[in-house]
């Protein structure tokens, strides 16, 4: 592959600036700089406006193409934009000049007719892969040949795993006596007599995850010797360090990263980069290996899957795929063991009818489904031995009321309706900022002025700690432990019997008398009116309580 200080030659090289291309590569990440630079060759900067776009199957491809430009030409060199989303990038488009973008044909159609992308000034437009694109189905040729369609005079250069008639189709109608570049270096060498290459067993990985795969690889085959492959100086680096890492010696012979020296004896032989070529594959039969690994990204797949005559199979590393599989063979053993006793007769006379339906195994498989659905909630009842999920209203209606449910606390939330939150916003902040489940959250009395909320008593001093002066709806909120207020009210008796104002105990201050009745704030006194005055000038009042 290509290192960036070559990029400038291999673009003037590789093709004339007016030319169509048709590249046969595979979907591999190291296939991508054998294009792009042709691509961006003809990019002028001073213009300030797009000049190059390349059509993916995906996201993760545009992200790759992305990638590998950055790692060519360095932060000073025209980057590719990855249009993974029309929104985030029309953002983009509006506060600076974009000359060259990989994206879907939908994200780049999208920012076409929402007239952020021009087209008037490119210069070049890849199709990577195009025999993927065509295989999505009709929208996304649909879809490719809109996009075509409004691009002018433009080179266009065409990558494809192999020519399938479709291919050449477009081919003719969109780049016709374009110049075809094939693999390099096709014959495949002869294998060692009496030995053929076991079959190919894959590991799919990120774009960055390809180290802590390989060290998962080694701790999960655990192979006496091992033979790592890698094409590129800074993957051999990479796997190097990894080897490090583990303990292995820089010189070690049993565990070996190369690119080119296959002749010593390998147990297991792991590609750290998927072969490009059949070539490249069967060369390694030259170790000898027992078993034959290659990391490989998604979109790498279809290619390897090709190379390998349909000999692929997925390694599932230690994990939650294992881990899926061993709950997988439990479950059937249990099916065996009913088996070998006998099928129950009831269970068979009630499946008879649906067996003139469906398939035997469509019925076992369904079976199968309810038996789980049924042991994840016994699971999960086991480990949450509180009330659950209850019917919600919808957002901005009250739930529940009254005392707090058994098992549960009643926190207090100083935002009420009138703030405009609504149900939904409190169980987001509880669950989130809280970071409980949202099974744990009983019911939500939502008032004007504040909410009262239930969630699990193990759970309140989490939830008052993590969520107590968080913004809900731009508020700051306070939240805390609900006082009982039923003792309160039953104090001061229902709602309207209360003492009128005035009639509170309150102690008499000393050597004070009443005046016309009982002491001012013993329970019982009336209360006095207008008509229990004496009329203005009439004699003075002399009937205190001299007691």
């Amino acid at each position: 592959m290509l290192e960036s200080e070559e990029v400038g030659d291999h673009a003037s090289t590789q093709v004339s600036r007016t030319q169509n291309l048709v590249y046969t590569l595979p979907h591999a990440t190291e296939s991508i700089a054998e294009f792009v630079t042709s691509a961006l060759g003809r990019v002028d900067p001073s213009l300030g406006t797009t000049q190059s776009i390349t059509i993916t199957r995906d996201a993760e491809t545009a992200i790759a193409i992305s990638e590998t430009v950055l790692r060519l030409l360095g932060p000073a060199g025209i980057e590719v934009v990855p249009i993974t989303s029309a929104s985030r990038a029309g953002r983009l488009f509006k506060s600076r000049p974009v000359l060259a973008v990989a994206g879907t044909a939908f994200e780049l159609g999208a920012l076409v007719r929402a007239s952020l992308l021009k087209l008037d000034l490119v210069k070049t437009v890849v199709i990577a892969w195009a025999d993927d694109i065509l295989e999505e189905g009709p929208e996304a040729v649909a879809a490719l040949e809109a996009l075509l369609g409004e691009v002018g005079e433009a080179n266009r250069v065409i990558v494809a795993r192999k020519i399938t008639p479709a291919v050449e189709n477009l081919i003719e109608r969109y780049a016709r006596r374009a110049r075809r570049v094939g693999i390099p270096e096709t014959e495949v060498p002869q294998l060692p007599e009496n030995y053929e290459l076991p079959i190919i067993r894959h590991v799919t990985v990120g774009p960055s995850a390809r180290p802590s795969a390989l060290r998962r690889l080694l701790d999960d085959l655990d192979p006496p010797s091992a033979l790592i492959v890698a094409r590129e100086q800074r993957a051999v680096d990479e796997a190097k360090r990894v080897l490090r890492t583990l303990g292995y010696p820089e010189n070690d012979p049993n565990f070996r990263v190369t690119s080119t020296d296959f002749q010593t004896a390998a147990h297991a032989v792991i590609f750290y980069q998927p072969p490009l070529t059949p070539a490249e594959l069967q060369r390694v039969a030259q170790a000898k290996p027992v078993q034959v690994v290659v990391l490989a990204r998604p979109g790498e797949l279809p290619w390897l899957r090709e190379l390998a005559g349909g000999r692929l199979t997925p390694l599932n590393l230690t994990g939650p795929e294992r881990r899926a599989h061993d709950r997988e063979e439990m479950v059937r053993q249990e099916l065996r063991t009913v088996l070998s006793t006998g099928v129950p007769p009831r269970e068979t006379i009630a499946l008879e009818s649906l067996l003139e339906e469906f398939d035997a195994t469509e019925v076992a498989a369904a079976a199968l489904n309810l038996l789980e659905r049924e042991r994840a909630q016994r699971r999960k009842a086991a480990e949450y031995p509180l009330p659950v999920a209850r019917a919600r209203p919808s957002d901005g209606e009250a739930r529940g009321g009254g005392g707090a449910t058994s098992g549960m606390t009643r926190l207090f939330m100083t935002v009420g309706t009138r703030d405009g939150v609504k149900v939904g916003d409190l169980m987001g902040a509880i669950a989130g900022e809280g970071g409980i489940p949202g099974d744990h959250v009983g019911k939500i009395d939502l008032r004007e002025s504040h909410a009262l909320v239930e969630v699990a008593a193990a759970d309140a001093p989490s939830v008052i700690e993590r969520v107590n002066g968080k913004m809900i709806r731009g508020r700051k909120v306070v939240v805390r432990g609900e006082r009982d207020r039923e003792d309160r009210e039953r104090s001061a008796g229902p709602r309207g019997e209360r003492p009128e104002r005035g009639s509170r105990d309150r102690a008499p201050r000393d050597g004070a008398r009443d005046r016309g009745g009982p002491p001012r704030g013993r329970p019982g006194a009336p209360r006095r009116g207008p008509s229990d005055r004496p009329a203005r000038g009439g004699p003075p009042r002399r009937d205190r309580d001299r007691s």
